[in-house]
């Protein structure tokens, strides 16, 4: 009996030494003293009756209980630096790249359009079969989500007004045509990305700009004055955000206009494959010398259209009456031909070329950070496991003097939540560059990128809270109710039981499972790694190295057919001039750009080994292939004099003998660019090695080298190649100085290595 009263007055002695080192904290960080010994005293649970329903009538007592909880919280905190230091950091980086990566999700995926009711606007599309009519198509072709089917978003300018006119069932239909144009302002020329839109577009839309006015129907009217609304990205990066823009005048593919009006930063257009950067009214196309857009013929099919669904009218009604006055316009150059069903898609979110794109990498993307985050968690819940044991004694000192397991429970977990709390302020920080880290990547390889609102607002602070909660559940839960779980009596007495295997044995699942994730995520970057390398390692079937490329277009500016063949020939003359350049080229599309030309082919007398009998063109100038560094198998290059020859010759690759011409020498023999015979009959004269087009990770298809003056109606934008002996960038400034000299209106763009495009399609 003497024994246990001992130990009883050494327990209590044990206590008191607790609370008077808790009430000295309190007191140093501006409490009064007596304050300070209840509120230690309450904090282990020693509280009398009286006290507690005097403190319950004077305030509430759940909120003083978790304020008292967040400053204990932070003194255990102060109490173990290293400790918190790493479990911040830890937590920044799981939850900050969540944030980013929701953030990139909520752009791509998840935003409406910034416009007047989103919801109501309907994507005008039309089913894709063998009986199609003819037509000249410009524009998008995907796969409708809901129904699978092949759609095309391109309808003629006349379909576009029969159904303004004629469709009852749309309360506004807008129509625009993605186009690049040449901007010419303070005497500097470059391109620009816009839209052709109608003079409708933006009311119908329900856009407002943020200064200035936007496009109004009297603009879009043959014979006015041109206009040109700016998109703020622009404004900022060609006229750094300078109000006096408005009413100033700049040229536009050397035509004069003026601005009227800037529109809001989240307006980017309706389609965020890419950003736009101006609007001009449809009509335009004309006195902007489009070479494909036609207003009056209704084979031309080249207009996206947007429509705004009357209350109360279904789909299927609207997409009937459609289907029906697009009949009549195919009528006018295709009698008997069987009308395309008209299918209409959801526009809330746009026309979402790049949603279907990246969804797959962004799903990937989601759960990398997820899993990221999860090591996080499941590392601070073993560290919290650990720090448990050498708070062993705090924690039975509060058990033994009536503190509930419920809120010792609640104290811990709320310890938890200042950690994750820091670290989810850190992670916001954080956040902000991964997220323009990702944003370059989708980006990369295009000339303006995508138009993706992705940014740091209360959408994505809310889904950080959210994350930063789900953290300190994740992480402190299962600890807290552990470190409860102890042997009061070897506890203060400092003494280790066997009642600290279980301890144990949680700390080693925690350990197991952070291996576990952890090496599937280490899995998943070696394959990564492994597929850059073997990217890496293709033979593109060309020399990239020293290698400088551009784009151009003079055919915005005036020039065309001969004219502009012979300042492409003068260009190059004059660049192979420059002293460190050994050889200078062009041609219609640069390799490994993404884009390619291509067409079917007809070889009388031979058939294709494969029922694709189609193949990518390439005009190019002569020293093409020897600049890039083909290597010619058999037969010879094109020539200078070939270009201005009589007679169309081509060069072709290994695999276009294989699939048109198997087992014989094609040297000589002819070919013609469609299903049948037809007036561009080609002439083999060569054949070179396979060679990569589009990207490093298309497969090598048949392709045709020919002399772009062979076609000069369809002459337009050219890719400059040169190879130098110098690195490639140190002449960039004397190339850019030649073509200024020549005609300073000619844009020079998308100046980089070769090297550096191939590392952008990777």
């Amino acid at each position: 009996m003497f024994w246990r009263k001992r130990k009883h007055s050494d327990f209590q002695a044990e206590i008191q030494s607790h609370l008077d080192i808790e009430s000295d904290e309190l007191a140093e960080e501006g409490s009064n003293p007596g304050d300070a010994k209840y509120q230690a005293r309450r904090e282990f649970g020693n509280v009398t009756g009286s006290e507690e329903r005097f403190y319950e009538t004077s305030r509430w007592l759940w909120f003083e209980q978790f304020v008292q909880d967040l400053r204990y919280g932070v003194r255990m905190l102060r109490r173990s630096p290293a400790f918190t230091l790493v479990a911040v950091l830890s937590l920044a980086l799981g939850i900050g790249a969540n944030t980013a990566v929701f953030s990139l999700v909520d752009a791509v995926m998840l935003k409406s359009l910034p416009v007047r009711a989103p919801g109501e606007l309907r994507i005008l599309t039309w089913v894709r079969t063998d009986k199609e009519p003819e037509i000249s198509h410009s524009g998008y072709n995907t796969e409708d989500s809901i129904t699978g089917q092949s759609v095309s978003g391109s309808f003629s300018y006349a379909a576009y007004r029969q159904f303004r006119d004629s469709v009852p069932q749309f309360s506004d239909l807008v129509a625009y045509a993605p186009n690049q144009f040449t901007v010419t302002a303070d005497g500097a020329s470059d391109f620009a990305d816009g839209e052709f839109v109608s003079g409708n577009y933006f009311k119908g839309l329900g856009a407002q700009p943020l200064i200035g006015r936007p496009i109004l129907p009297e603009d879009d009217a043959p014979g006015r004055t041109g206009v040109i609304v700016l998109t703020y990205r622009y404004w900022e990066k060609r006229f750094a955000l300078d109000p006096s823009v408005i009413g100033r005048a700049i040229a536009v593919n050397q035509r004069p206009v003026t601005v009227v009006g800037v529109m809001q930063p989240p307006f980017q257009g309706l389609d965020s494959s890419e950003a736009v950067d101006l609007f001009v009214p449809i009509t335009t196309v004309v006195e902007l010398r489009h070479p494909w857009f036609s207003l009056t013929q209704p084979n031309s099919w080249w207009v996206q259209i947007f429509g705004r669904l009357r209350p109360g009218i279904s789909d299927q009604s609207a997409a009937v009456m459609l289907k029906a006055t697009l009949g009549h316009t195919i009528e006018q150059f295709a009698k008997n031909a069987e009308v395309p069903t008209v299918l209409l898609r959801p526009g809330v979110r746009g026309v979402g070329l790049l949603r279907e794109s990246v969804s797959t990498s962004l799903a990937i993307l989601s759960a990398v950070v997820g899993l990221i985050l999860l090591i996080a968690c499941t590392n601070l819940a073993n560290l919290l496991v650990a720090r448990s044991a050498a708070r062993g004694r705090e924690i039975a000192v509060r058990l033994s003097i009536g503190a509930g397991v419920g809120r010792l429970i609640r104290q811990l977990l709320t310890e938890s939540l200042v950690l994750a709390g820091a670290g989810g302020l850190l992670g916001v920080v954080l956040a902000r560059p991964l997220l323009q880290v990702m944003l370059r990547f989708i980006g990369a390889g295009q000339y303006n990128g995508p138009a993706l609102d992705a940014r740091i607002d209360l959408r994505t602070l809310a889904f950080t809270a959210g994350a930063t909660l789900l953290a300190a559940v994740l992480f402190g839960l299962l600890p807290a109710w552990r470190a409860t779980r102890v042997n009061l009596v070897p506890a203060l007495k400092g003494t280790k039981t066997a009642g600290s295997s279980p301890r144990l044995r949680l700390s080693r699942l925690l350990v197991s499972v952070q291996v576990a994730l952890s090496l599937l995520l280490l899995v998943g970057a070696g394959l990564f790694v492994r597929t850059l390398q073997r990217l890496s390692a293709v033979d593109l079937g060309f020399r990239a190295e020293h290698v400088l490329t551009f784009q151009t277009d003079p055919s915005r500016n005036g020039y065309e057919g001969r004219r502009l063949a012979d300042l492409y020939t003068r260009l190059r003359e004059n660049i192979a001039a420059i002293p460190g350049v050994d050889s200078a080229a062009m041609s219609q599309h640069g390799l490994i750009q993404g884009v390619e030309s291509d067409t079917s082919v007809h070889a009388p007398g031979f058939r294709p080994t494969d029922r694709k009998g189609g193949a990518l063109l390439l005009r190019c100038s002569a020293s093409f292939l020897s600049t890039m560094q083909i290597p010619l198998l058999r037969g010879r290059d094109l020539t200078f004099a070939d270009e201005r020859a009589s007679q169309s010759v081509a060069v072709v690759n290994q695999s276009f003998v294989n699939r048109f011409f198997p087992g014989v020498n094609p040297l000589g023999h002819t070919f013609y660019l469609g299903e049948q015979p037809g007036a561009e009959m080609l002439a083999v004269i060569g054949i070179v090695k396979d060679a990569h087009y589009t990207g490093v990770r298309d497969d090598v298809r048949p392709t045709v080298y020919f002399p772009y003056t062979q076609q000069l109606t369809g002459l337009h934008q050219m890719t400059f190649v040169i190879r130098t002996v110098l690195p490639p960038l140190s002449v960039a400034g004397a190339v850019r100085r030649v073509v200024a000299a020549t005609d300073r209106a000619i844009p020079v763009a998308e100046m980089k290595t070769e090297e550096q495009q191939i590392a952008e399609s990777i």
